[in-house]
């Protein structure tokens, strides 16, 4: 499909959905009675709110229909920039239509994780909001860095469901994008154990804290199977920043390097091939704005590299807000390393072969 017949193909669509949306729901997109709108004249947040229901509306639609991929076709790639537009607009955490958005595609995860899933190796892989991550296989549910912003960007209610399908939950680093107030709480109730560093949720005693000076190796033996656990003592600057390495009961590996960063550069030299002193890694979590990408992917050495940390809201300004046409520029133009590169929005998967 060439680039014209792809921008006809989308057009279609948004005259087809906006004419649909307009009949099923002319309240939340457009102040209803007026003609010509002149009601959003002088309220420019209104005016915003209500086209970002238009645009998100649409990009649900085109992500449903092309899912994730190594390579983006036109249609994906243009609803990824329409997501960028609304989350780098000054109050996107505050727009109700953001909310509406993520809720419908955190619904969506839950109805897949409702699902069995077959196949003894199965390995999938659900991107949920900024680094939050679960690798999913048919005996059990890891999950790092989950979060919703307290429940402001993700509803309670839904986060609990959420919780409800995970087994053992690991957390990077402590800042508040990563880790989750609510979430530790719904992990309390439910019995899901969560490690983290010793700076996170520093005096409750139910969180497992792990923090070595070296590489550390130790098991972990959960209802539904055990897994093997790698944690690396990185940073970013002077934060702790644990690196976690997890071996599946169906022996496949995954891990997440947080928000490793440390503006001298010292822990890129222990972590030179720190792959020859690990299992061999399927799935690696990096963050989209990490420096030394190359450097850092080398040294992992992971068969495929998911993306995460693009469009972070909660409190990050406009100029912090990694957008996916920088990720998707950095991978075609910047970016060296021959690892294949996985790029997802909220509230997608992808199944690792």
């Amino acid at each position: 499909m060439n680039i014209r017949t792809s921008l006809l193909s989308l057009a279609a669509i948004l005259i087809t959905s906006t004419s649909t949306l307009a009949q099923e729901q002319p309240s939340r997109h457009a102040v209803p009675g007026q003609r010509y709108l002149k009601e959003y004249w002088g309220q420019p947040e209104l005016y915003l709110q209500h086209q970002a229901y238009f645009m998100l509306d649409l990009a649900d639609k085109a992500f449903n229909e092309n899912p994730p991929s190594l390579d983006i076709n036109r249609e994906r790639e243009m609803a990824m920039l329409m997501l960028d537009a609304v989350t780098h607009e000054p109050a996107p955490i505050d727009n109700p239509a953001v909310v509406d958005y993520l809720s419908r595609r955190m619904n969506r995860v839950l109805e897949d994780l409702d699902k069995p899933l077959k196949g003894r190796k199965s390995l999938r892989i659900y991107k949920l909001y900024n680094c939050g991550i679960l690798f999913r296989t048919r005996d059990l549910t890891v999950a790092i860095d989950l979060n919703g912003r307290d429940g402001k960007l993700i509803p309670d209610e839904i986060m609990r469901k959420i919780v409800g399908h995970v087994d053992v939950l690991f957390y990077t680093h402590n800042h508040s994008d990563h880790f989750d107030n609510r979430v530790r709480d719904f992990c309390h109730e439910a019995g899901v154990p969560i490690y983290a560093t010793d700076e996170i949720f520093r005096n409750d005693t139910q969180v497992n804290h792990v923090r070595k000076d070296d590489l550390y190796a130790f098991d972990i033996e959960l209802p539904k199977g055990n897994i093997t656990v790698h944690v690396l003592p990185g940073h970013q600057d002077a934060v702790q920043n644990n690196i976690w390495i997890v071996t599946l009961p169906n022996g496949k590996v995954v891990g997440a390097t947080g928000d490793q960063w440390r503006s001298a550069g010292e822990d890129l030299e222990w972590m030179k091939d720190i792959h020859s002193r690990l299992p061999r890694i399927d799935v690696l979590s990096i963050d989209c704005w990490i420096h030394d990408f190359d450097e850092h992917v080398a040294d992992f050495n992971p068969r495929l590299v998911v993306s995460q940390h693009e469009n972070e809201i909660g409190g990050h300004g406009i100029d912090h807000r990694e957008a996916y046409w920088m990720t998707m520029f950095k991978n075609r133009a910047v970016h060296q390393s021959p690892v294949p590169r996985l790029l997802m929005t909220w509230g997608e998967w992808y199944d690792y072969k």
